[in-house]
């Protein structure tokens, strides 16, 4: 038996139907190298058709055997049909075929699925996707986005969150927004607009009084804001604006001249001021008044007063005969950041505390409460 050289393989409709053309050279019966699908092939020889089971027999999907051998310079055509063939394609043409100018597609030993890439966790090295059983979907990029998802002409779910059969969640547009968030348990989404971040149903519609942040066993540690919040409402009057603590040092005044005053360690002053009430605990102890004469108050407070008012009750001692253990009442004057004496006289009258009436072991503790513009 001779044999036959110049086999030349293509493909003839959308892959599924093959075409191979066998140029004979001596004497041949067997036709190989072919991928067939049984009862679905057929062949020409020098143009006519041949009959299977008569002129040839094709029964193993790879040889077929002429019944009369064909002779040199026979053209011999078979055309097959098979569950999958590969063609051959030109050289440069991107595909999975060893011709390809890149790998276009690969799928490996464990059936992973991969586009563009050899690596199955393209996310590293930046380019790809890979569809593995195992891992899900993984995509990489190198530059730009990773995935677009786009809804036209109508509001709505754009991509749909399940557990099991059960839809958990999604993410959504509404109008020129965008929502996500869970439903299981009612619709709990965040609708993210024009600088507002606002609860929203799973429809993107507004969604008001409901939804909390956070819970007694789920809390967020610390917020961040450089404006106010409203409590409780949301007029004007609810807005919490400013919220601080810290300390301060309290001094003692004796009316425009302070020379000399010296202070025991003991000297110190607290303060919180939640929006313009201002909340002040403190002790001025004096070591020495020095030279300093007129009406007594306690100086250093840490914002000026924004009326005329009390700021609270002080217990003085150690401060002289007439004002040893008394209680006394202090004043602030507007814009001052300073506070006054004043004792209660035996007419039943506040007076201002003047400096001759304490010693240099004078003592003051206070507290008090005041309103500011600061």
């Amino acid at each position: 038996m001779a044999g036959y050289i110049g086999s030349k393989a293509s493909v003839v409709s959308s892959g599924a139907e093959h075409k191979k053309t066998f140029t004979i050279t001596g004497a041949t019966t067997s036709l190989t190298g072919l991928n067939y699908t049984v009862g679905k092939v057929h062949v020409f020889q020098n143009g006519v058709r041949l009959v299977d089971g008569t002129d040839y027999t094709a029964t193993n999907g790879t040889t077929i055997t002429l019944t009369a051998a064909a002779q040199n310079g026979d053209n011999v055509v078979v055309i097959s049909q098979a569950a999958f063939q590969v063609a051959d394609l030109p050289e440069g043409t991107p595909s999975i075929d060893d011709n390809g100018n890149a790998t276009a597609m690969t799928i490996t030993s464990n059936e992973d699925v991969l586009i563009s890439t050899t690596n199955i966790n393209p996310h590293q090295d930046g380019s790809g996707i890979a569809l593995r059983e195992s891992a899900g979907v993984i995509i990489g990029v190198d530059g730009t986005h990773a995935i677009i998802a786009a809804r036209h002409n109508s509001d709505g779910e754009v991509i749909r969150v399940q557990k099991d059969n059960t839809t958990v969640g999604s993410i959504g547009v509404a109008s020129n927004e965008y929502f996500a968030g869970g439903s299981t348990g009612g619709d709990s989404y965040l609708r993210y607009g024009y600088s507002t971040v606002a609860p929203s149903t799973s429809s993107g519609a507004n969604r008001d009084n409901v939804i909390n942040l956070g819970s007694s066993n789920s809390r967020f540690k610390d917020a961040y804001l450089s404006g106010g919040i409203y409590l409780g409402g949301t007029g004007s009057a609810n807005k919490l604006d400013d919220y601080e603590s810290g300390s301060f040092t309290p001094t003692v005044l004796f009316g425009s001249n302070n020379s000399g005053t010296t202070y025991s360690n003991l000297t110190a002053g607290s303060y919180t001021k939640i929006g313009n009430v201002v909340q002040v605990t403190g002790r001025v102890r004096l070591s020495s008044k020095g030279s300093g004469a007129g009406t007594v108050a306690v100086g250093g407070l840490p914002f000026a007063a924004n009326q005329d008012g009390g700021i609270g009750i002080t217990f003085i001692q150690n401060t002289g005969s007439y004002l040893f253990q008394r209680f006394l009442f202090l004043t602030i004057d507007i814009t001052a950041t300073k506070a006054y004496l004043r004792l209660l006289n035996s007419s039943g009258n506040f007076e201002n505390v003047q400096e001759g009436s304490i010693t240099s072991s004078f003592d003051v503790i206070f507290s008090g409460t005041y309103k500011t513009n600061s």
